[in-house]
């Protein structure tokens, strides 16, 4: 019965498509349509705009591939307590729910919004994705690296490119919104979640922020998502790098540090922002007014709509305690300025009667609901909301095309002592393959559902598919490598030309084995989870070179790889064709390219590590251990020599004009290359203490063979500037070093 209703719907149901009221003429402005709409609605209309849902089928605890029918077969599980399916069924009917995340499959979101087209002003719903890198949590669709190996390309062309993909495939599956870019700059390897941001550098994420809501906002009605830069602010420096905790920082942090990205994606018309976990200098973000009104709208110019993390409006009462009720809770946030509380019951009632009683302003409500509105009306969703599932076309040849080129881009050459890769003559050399990431889905990282198996090109698949002789041995996982793997590693080491061991994390939301990163997966201890350092110790034990392999979504301390290991290839998480990319490298199809955006530490204790510190940083030292870093921001090698020539710059900043930095880049070598051109800026004097240098420009360049080519990049002004002692931003008259590789040359402002 609920087929045949969706079919008739699809058939039938868009008659409210005729224009006997203002706001369903496409031809109208959508100010003009958000005005009328709003004018007919009741207040329960409204807030339930601003009231958010899981679907039915997470509700049920079904997956994509279960029939819809079964989400009518009540008491397989109660997510909401004392709430069931049709209650929430109804609540939609009666315009009470505005949007759902977590759905679960065409058929799901098709029938959720036929329910939504028997409203009385038949709005229909915005359904959301945490689609972080690809629409990989839906079952079939492109994986791409995780936002770390993206940032690792320093490709904003191939980003975009990445973005748009994504967006065309939650289109084509009913979804609208993705809760994505992470623009949060990764201070704390740590933290989880350090594989979904793009790294420690302000200015680098913000363009990769920007690269990514350039792809998804499209401006084309069809294949456009609205993005959603998160998180709204400072988390990812937490107290002791647990997710969640209390963050202190001054105005010049937030100002140098926390703000600048977030400052780059709503100039590029960032729809929505998402709010932070935590408290900030003692206020949660949730509850932050400052943050979210005098900071994001009123300094930063946002003009979207504003959205709650998972259940935290309600943490504001059960976690942080600055209310003394659920239903004080919803007043705080929503006079701060959330306006869409991710996700349940309890919210949309509270706030209905708090209106009522004028505890919120009914111009607060306006603001949010036409907010809203305006983005549904844009995305086109009044005039073609059903999806056709005969065109659904998920993993298109350009979509695998872009997905294995990013995964070759994200990895990250780190060692590759005597030239041992590529691995060449290989007829008659016999590898070794061992370690817990060389045959499973950890390639994929967080933020993905468990995918088909053909879909997935494992290391030891694509080792398979090479001229070699190759020994395998499944060694236990990240947390139960016993003796006899160990044993076993260094006799089968033993026995080869080279062993390649395959290690790192386990972000996998879908296995019983134990998370090692990802989302409340923090680390105490950087070094390699379980017993992975004791594999690399047997394999070098055994007297042949090893290749070590890291699959992470973190910097890991791996002094013994450094130390032990004749190659080692940092690949992230590298997504669906991650062994294929690897492959490539190793054997030699692909001159690796991929630079660190994020500093690795030798241990815990030099955190926070990151490049850009000031002068004093490292004055005095450990009397432990050293205190230079293990891998800089910026590290990464190539199969050739790039060197850098005959660097001029502008000998004046003049007229608040660019400056010109010109100069010459080579690669010596026989293969080609791209090569990431990094540019630093350091203020030499200035009233204020300053990074000894700070991104100031990033550029890929692709180099033949034996090619040299001259190059000259633009700093713009603004780059030059501070935050002096008054808190104003301004360019200080002076004297500044430019660098470029190990170059340098100065500029002025008299």
């Amino acid at each position: 019965m609920v087929r045949k209703a969706i079919i008739f719907i699809i058939l039938t149901g868009n008659v409210f498509l005729s224009f006997s009221q203002e706001y369903l003429n496409p031809q109208l402005p959508v100010e003009e349509r958000v005005d009328d709409l709003y004018s007919r609605m009741t207040l329960k209309e409204k807030v339930g705009q601003m009231t958010q849902y899981v679907g039915l089928k997470y509700m049920q605890g079904l997956t994509s591939a279960d029939q819809l029918d079964d989400i009518e077969n009540q008491g397989k599980k109660e997510f909401y307590p004392g709430l069931g399916v049709n209650d929430v069924k109804a609540r939609i009917k009666n315009g009470e729910i505005g949007s759902f995340l977590l759905v679960k499959g065409v058929d799901e979101a098709n029938f959720l919004q036929s329910i939504a087209l028997q409203s009385r002003l038949k709005i229909p719903l915005l359904i959301a994705e945490d689609a972080i890198h690809g629409h990989a949590r839906y079952e079939g669709a492109t994986v791409f690296p995780t936002p770390i190996g993206m940032a690792s390309t320093f490709d904003t062309l191939l980003v975009k490119k990445i973005a748009t993909i994504t967006a065309i495939e939650m289109r084509q599956t009913g979804c609208h919104w993705t809760f994505s870019p992470n623009v949060d700059v990764g201070r704390d390897a740590r933290w989880g979640r350090i594989g979904e941001t793009f790294g420690e550098d302000p200015f680098l994420v913000g363009e990769m922020g920007r690269a990514m809501v350039k792809g998804y906002q499209n401006n084309e009605l069809e294949t456009s998502v609205l993005a959603c830069g998160k998180h709204f602010v400072a988390g990812s420096q937490p107290l002791r790098g647990l997710n969640f905790s209390p963050m202190d920082a001054s105005e010049r942090a937030l100002n140098e540090i926390w703000l600048p990205p977030f400052e780059s994606i709503v100039n590029e018309g960032c729809a929505t922002i998402m709010a932070a976990h935590h408290d900030l200098n003692g206020i949660p973000c949730h509850a932050n007014e400052y943050l979210l009104k005098t900071r994001l709208r009123d300094e930063l110019g946002f003009n979207g709509f504003i959205v709650s993390d998972w259940m935290d409006v309600k943490r504001l009462h059960s976690l942080h305690r600055i209310a003394s009720s659920q239903e004080e809770a919803n007043r705080l946030a929503v006079n701060a300025g959330i306006d869409m509380n991710m996700h349940g019951p309890g919210f949309f009632e509270t706030v209905v009667s708090q209106v009522e009683k004028g505890e919120i302003p009914e111009k607060r409500i306006e603001q949010a609901v036409k907010s809203i509105l305006a983005y549904k009306f844009k995305l086109g969703l009044f005039e073609n909301v059903l999806v056709d599932p005969s065109k659904v076309n998920l993993r298109s040849d350009t979509a695998k095309a872009i997905a294995l080129e990013a995964a070759q881009k994200s990895m990250v050459l780190l060692e590759n002592k005597r030239n041992l890769l590529p691995l060449k003559s290989l007829k008659q050399t016999r590898i070794f393959l061992t370690g817990p990431n060389a045959n499973n889905q950890t390639i994929l990282g967080d933020w993905s559902a468990s995918q088909e198996d053909d879909q997935i090109i494992t290391i030891l698949e694509a080792f398979k598919n090479e001229q070699i002789t190759l020994d395998y041995y499944a060694s236990g996982d990240h947390s139960n490598i016993s003796d006899k793997d160990i044993e076993e590693t260094k006799l089968r080491a033993s026995e080869s030309d080279i062993t390649v061991l395959v290690l790192g994390d386990n972000p996998t939301r879908s296995t019983e084995v134990v998370r090692t990163s990802g989302e409340n997966s923090d680390s105490a201890n950087l070094n390699l989870f379980g017993r992975q350092e004791e594999l690399i110790q047997a394999a070098y034990d055994a007297g042949k070179p090893v290749v070590v392999i890291i699959i992470s979504g973190k910097p890991r301390a791996i002094k013994k790889a450094k130390e032990l290991a004749s190659a080692v290839i940092y690949a992230w998480e590298p997504g669906e064709f991650g062994g294929q990319a690897l492959a490539d490298i190793i054997f030699g199809r692909y001159n690796p390219s991929g630079k660190l955006p994020i500093t690795f530490p030798l241990s815990s204790g030099q955190l926070p590590a990151f490049y850009n510190y000031r002068p004093a940083a490292y004055f005095r030292e450990y009397n432990d251990e050293p205190t230079e870093f293990l891998y800089e921001f910026g590290s990464g090698m190539h199969y050739t020599t790039v060197t850098y020539n005959n660097l001029v710059v502008d000998d004046e900043i003049t007229n608040e004009q660019p400056v010109s930095v010109k100069f010459n880049v080579s690669n010596s070598g026989n293969m080609p290359v791209e090569e990431t051109i990094l540019v630093y800026v350091s203020d030499d004097y200035a009233s204020v203490t300053t990074p000894v240098k700070s991104l100031a420009a990033f550029y890929k360049v692709k180099l033949l063979p034996n090619e040299t080519r001259p190059i000259e990049i633009k700093i713009p002004y603004k780059t030059f500037s501070l935050w002096n002692q008054k808190m104003e931003r301004v360019v200080e008259k002076g004297s500044f070093t430019i660098m470029v590789d190990e170059m340098k040359a100065a500029t002025q402002l008299k």
